[in-house]
């Protein structure tokens, strides 16, 4: 079946075609910091196979797979590869995609019995120069996008014209992520509802202030609270007593009487939504709005935050209960998705009530000529389940709510050359695999992260995963929930390296539970947009996470974050020959046995050395939180780590590492004090215009040998403005001797897939975000 998008006009359920639907597709690109797009990515090189099968989906009916009679969809070509039953040809399967869009109704899935074997590989990749969408949206036609109602009118912010606005009925769609949030009143991560996506762009939720729009003394997009009411309610105006003093209504400041407007909406049944950082710096959360008193000047949240009110470190309300905090006055908080603050083209919000979807085209010209898909579907767009030996190469993979790529139990898999984009969750994920391979793939513009790998090898064995993440190029994701650009997660022997990663909501990498990760050549810059308390690289809280090296990483235009992060109570990790420019601390290292030396700092506040319990007594709490009683400590003994592979690795760390403690009996001894910062150091680095090097008050650490140098200026880089961080000066290569022949391999290189790298100037790489 051959459908012209610009043309369409099918109801859903005739949309849901077993195989998938065909459309032309525009050409490949990557979109710039400037909104421009270039042409990065590639399927690679023409190989010899053993047998070519080809896809089509402009011809009439499937044929037998080959050049002259192709198969319309790629559900064919895999049930034609799956009839094999194994018995494959040597040199393996290629399977050739004509350009097009190529929809399927949930998923287009592989899994063992859609395998290859070694030497006989299954490839799925695109036409040379040819641009493949898979996709599981939803095709929305045009003509159902009528004017705005009546009712939907009234609610229509004061500053635009309700005829600017458009809606669509949801309900009658039957789509089903339309009722609610499925994280219910009060969430962080869970967003959970569809995506509008016009013209192979995701459109941006409604909020205010507006992402460019500064309310009150505040950063863009956000306002703060003027101090708690009680537990559950904080104040918008004069009434608070926060402890920065500033008691101004930034919220009707604009004279559009938003309070009013918000409660005359509520009171009509219409759910009202806030994000704030009610408590801490990080993990915002998403909560119902019970009331709004305009007499007050308060708005009160039908779920009490964790904790009550009001920032954890401001002063307690004394004899409240329950408890709530006076509040800093710089809690920041945002609405999302409200019909009544839609004022800029693009904006769209979902009414639970209305069961609608209202829209603020971006041009005059209507619907007519727009290509709309809603993300509904909560599977991946490509799922492999206990599949091996297979690679997809080349394709443009978006409109799910879910993953893009989901790899479940899979091995041997190769996924390069293809971009992500427009995903609710996150774009390539990976659990429980080995031997896999993620290279060369541009990942943007999704819900959640970027790459997420998972249980792979086995950390009570220390059995080696031997998966490569290299040369990816991963930018603004997280616009749903603040993940991270690459998590890694209990996982053995991942190598990272020639990644680049920029402008994320949180941590560029995150790692936890893990041992024997190698970092390296990774480019990072501008972390941390919407939230603080994290790193460029961060990991926490795990005693047994060893033998994790990060070297020749460049970290620059970072002011919102900390470069290295090894947060509460962290152990054995390795930070060597990494350049960290323009970060707040660029290390910040707790727990025992994390070594910092020959790394370049530049231009930055500090670098330092904690102890989470900075204090000679042996409390009960501290070896509840940090000593030989807390759950870190139960970690470390649940590896058995006396006998077998633990016990081995105690010897292969020390002789690699040079550590003078025993591995791991002095750790788990409450005398050797685990809940100080013993074994690290930060040795032998050129420390360029920083802050201070703080050390902790106790603990068997090492801060020595820093060379410091006091201005830019000083070091003679080749040219700091462009971050060209190769320099003349004998300190800064004393340190860092073969930073001049290192620093040009960092970030993303040329490969057969990425045929264009992308500058530092075009990713907005010289300036803080």
């Amino acid at each position: 079946m051959f459908v012209k998008k610009s043309v369409m006009a099918l109801a859903v359920a005739s949309l849901l075609v077993t195989g998938g639907i065909w459309s032309p597709a525009p050409a490949k690109a990557d979109k710039l910091a400037d909104g421009s797009v270039v042409t990065t990515l590639s399927s690679g090189p023409t190989t010899n196979t053993g047998l070519n099968l080809y896809v089509d989906g402009s011809v009439a009916t499937g044929g037998d797979g080959s050049k002259d009679a192709p198969y319309k969809t790629m559900t064919q070509v895999r049930d034609a590869i799956r009839a094999k039953n194994g018995a494959l040809p040597t040199g393996g399967i290629t399977v050739w995609v004509k350009a097009g869009t190529y929809k399927f109704p949930y998923t287009f899935e592989l899994n063992a019995s859609d395998s290859g074997s070694a030497g006989k590989t299954i490839v799925y990749r695109t036409y040379p120069g040819e641009k493949v969408i898979l996709s599981n949206g939803v095709s929305v036609d045009p003509s159902l996008w009528q004017p705005l109602s009546a009712d939907a009118q009234k609610r229509v912010n004061p500053k635009v014209s309700a005829s600017n606005l458009v809606e669509l009925d949801a309900k009658a769609l039957g789509l089903s992520n339309i009722n609610e949030y499925p994280g219910g009143t009060s969430f962080s991560d869970k967003w959970g509802i569809i995506d509008l996506i016009v013209d192979h762009e995701r459109q941006p939720v409604s909020q205010w202030p507006n992402a460019d729009e500064t309310a009150g003394n505040n950063r863009t997009g956000w306002t703060t609270a003027n101090g708690s009411a009680d537990a559950s309610s904080f104040y918008y105006g004069t009434g608070g007593i926060p402890a920065d003093g500033d008691t101004a209504d930034a919220l009707n400041a604009d004279g559009t009487n938003r309070a009013q407007r918000w409660q005359k909406s509520i009171a009509d049944g219409h759910d009202l939504y806030l994000q704030g950082f009610w408590r801490t710096a990080w993990a915002p959360v998403m909560s119902k709005v019970q009331s709004i008193n305009t007499g007050s000047n308060s708005i009160t949240l039908l779920d009490m935050p964790s904790g009550g009110m009001g920032d954890k470190f401001s002063k307690q309300i004394i004899g409240s209960n329950p408890v709530y905090r006076v509040g800093s006055g710089k809690e920041e908080w945002r609405a999302l998705n409200m019909l009544d603050e839609i004022d800029q083209p693009g904006e769209w919000a979902l009414d639970f009530k209305d069961g609608k979807i209202y829209y603020y085209p971006k041009s005059g010209n209507g619907m007519m000529d727009k290509d709309v898909e809603i993300a509904d579907k909560t599977s991946a767009v490509v799922k492999l389940t206990n599949a091996s030996y297979i690679s997809f190469f080349g394709f443009q993979v978006e409109d799910s709510m879910g993953n893009g790529i989901d790899m479940q139990n899979s091995h041997h898999i190769t996924i390069a050359g293809n971009t992500v984009l427009n995903v609710g969750n996150g774009g390539i994920i990976d659990t429980g695999g080995y031997s896999n391979m993620i290279k060369s793939n541009d990942i943007y513009d999704t819900g959640g992260f970027g790459i997420s790998i998972g249980n792979q090898g086995d950390r009570n064995t220390l059995t080696s995963a031997n998966t490569r993440i290299t040369n990816n190029h991963i930018h603004n994701i997280g616009e749903h929930a603040h993940l991270a650009g690459i998590v890694i997660r209990d996982s053995v022997g991942v190598w990272v390296d020639h990644n680049l990663i920029h402008d994320v909501p949180r941590d560029a990498i995150r790692y936890e539970r893990n041992n024997n990760l190698t970092f390296e050549f990774n480019e990072v810059h501008n972390t941390a947009l919407e939230e603080t308390d994290t790193g460029a690289f961060y990991t926490a809280q795990d005693w047994s996470s060893y033998g994790n090296d990060l070297r020749y990483n460049f970290i620059h235009h970072n002011r919102r974050s900390n470069g290295f992060y090894a947060d509460g109570s962290d152990a054995g990790d390795n930070y060597y020959n990494n350049i960290i420019q323009g970060s707040d601390r660029a290390l910040q290292l707790n727990g025992h046995h994390n070594i910092a030396k020959n790394n370049v700092v530049v231009a930055s506040n500090s670098v330092r050395i904690e102890n989470r319990s900075d204090t000679k007594d042996q409390s009960l709490a501290v070896s509840k939180s940090y000593g030989v009683d807390s759950t870190f400590a139960d970690t470390l003994r649940s590896k058995n780590p006396t006998s077998g592979a633990w016990l081995a690795y105690a010897a292969t760390l020390k002789a690699k590492y040079g550590y003078t403690d025993n591995l791991w009996s002095d750790i788990l001894d409450p005398n050797w004090r685990p809940e100080y910062s013993n074994g690290s150091a930060i040795t032998n680095n050129a420390l360029v215009q920083v802050g201070t090097i703080i050390k902790p008050k106790y603990g068997n650490y090492d801060v020595s040998n820093n060379t410091v140098l006091d201005s830019v200026t000083a070091a003679s880089f080749y040219n700091y403005n462009k971050m060209d961080m190769r320099t003349n000066n004998a300190q800064i290569l004393a340190s860092f001797p073969n930073l001049n022949s290192i620093f040009p391999q960092i970030g993303l290189q040329q490969d057969a897939y990425r045929i264009r790298v992308v500058t530092r100037a075009e990713t907005g790489g010289l300036t803080n975000h």
